[in-house]
């Protein structure tokens, strides 16, 4: 007998819920703020990115908040003094969204 996974054990599925316009705006956001990344380190439901010191805080503050508010299965922290983001989902079926964010962040 298999045990698969009910829907009740999965997570919700990783969707955005930005409309094409949205999209764009979030991808110009996340290439403006790729050119001040020193390290993204990937792990299996987790990213971390470090930043250098000329981030534009305001920036990355409001690409947080649109993701934050299309894909509320991320998990978000930012911490300014070490100019660090670390982003990571609950459920491990989700992680293939934040590989979206790690590549956004590297273009």
């Amino acid at each position: 007998m298999s045990h698969d996974r009910s829907e009740s054990d999965a997570g919700p599925i990783a969707e955005c819920r930005l409309d094409l316009a949205g999209l764009r705006d979030q991808r110009e956001r996340y290439r403006a703020l790729a050119r001040h990344v020193t390290a993204i380190d990937r792990r299996p439901a987790a990213i971390e990115v470090r930043f250098a010191p000329e981030l534009d805080a305001g920036l990355l503050d409001e690409a947080l908040a649109v993701e934050r508010e299309c894909c509320p299965f991320f998990r978000l922290e930012y911490d300014a003094a070490s100019r660090l983001l670390s982003a990571s989902v609950e459920h491990e079926d989700q992680a293939p969204a934040l590989e979206a964010i790690a590549y956004a962040l590297t273009s």
